[in-house]
């Protein structure tokens, strides 16, 4: 991960309060930097100069600090989409892991705007009505993208999450026009009648994460995918800890029922990817 300027790798293994203090440290580094130097771009951290890929730089926090004075619980993270629209999505200075984007989420929210997918100028657009679900979606913002580009989305997590994707999805509805996202909550593992008929596309971005949640997170695929169904899996590999053995478990576990392609860098957004930032095709054995 040499290529990230700013690495908050201690916050993986940390507890809590712990959390808490890193992103009171954070937001209070940030925004000496805004006041001291207010010319600088609302990310102070980025450099084309220090980014040895080429690509440009992804934090695993936001660190635009435009968040509304009289919202002090949150902090804004800006995501440009390829028309030109900003995606404004609201993170938590205080919370779990799913409060914050991650670089696995902005890397698969662009990765549905590709050629491949959405091309306006040849009028191919495969997520015009498509039904999709966003599994682990935190913050929302790989959901509000596929919403963005015209898909019927449900952006799902467990019930801490659900006001702060309610109120991402409130922040970003003029940007969905034939499109449409709602909130639910959603136990990997748990029943998923609710959901009707399996959807068209699964997303998920670096869901891959807390060992005793890959078994859950496997069922949750099998529950809700057909034979259909494309789950495209985004996911960071770490080497720290537990990491390796937690990805090998998912993927053993995941091959007994499902197939996986991974996704060249070539097919994927060219400023926004990254080495050790994976996207994977996943469908069920026939």
């Amino acid at each position: 991960m040499e290529h990230h300027i700013l690495q908050i790798e201690c916050y993986h293994f940390a507890d809590n309060v712990t959390k808490q203090y890193l992103f009171y440290l954070f937001r209070n580094v940030c925004s000496f930097i805004q006041f001291a130097c207010p010319g600088m771009n609302s990310s102070p951290f980025y450099s084309e100069n220090n980014n040895p890929t080429g690509n440009r730089l992804l934090v695993p926090v936001g660190v635009n600090m435009a968040a509304d004075a009289d919202e002090g619980d949150y902090f804004v993270r800006e995501i440009e989409k390829n028309d030109g629209l900003t995606l404004k999505v609201k993170q938590c200075y205080l919370g779990d892991v799913g409060c914050v984007v991650w670089d696995a989420a902005i890397v698969l929210a662009k990765y549905l705007e590709t050629k491949q997918f959405y091309d306006p100028s040849s009028g191919v657009n495969v997520w015009a009505g498509r039904r999709v679900v966003e599994l682990g979606a935190g913050t929302g913002v790989v959901g509000l993208m596929a919403a963005t580009l015209g898909a019927v989305v449900t952006v799902t997590d467990l019930e801490d999450l659900q006001t702060l994707l309610s109120v991402n999805i409130r922040e970003n509805q003029a940007l969905i026009s034939s499109g449409s996202v709602t909130a639910k909550v959603l136990k990997w593992g748990e029943d998923v009648s609710d959901f009707q008929s399996p959807p068209h596309y699964v997303l998920m971005a670096d869901c891959i994460y807390y060992e005793q949640s890959i078994v859950p997170l496997v069922e949750s695929l099998l529950l809700l995918s057909g034979p259909d169904t494309c789950i495209i899996c985004c996911y960071e590999q770490r080497t720290e800890g537990v990491n390796p053995k937690v990805e090998r478990q998912f993927f053993e576990l995941l091959r007994q029922n499902f197939t996986c392609e991974e996704i060249p860098s070539e097919k994927q957004d060219p400023e926004f990817s990254s080495p050790d930032i994976h996207i994977l095709h996943i469908r069920r054995k026939v």
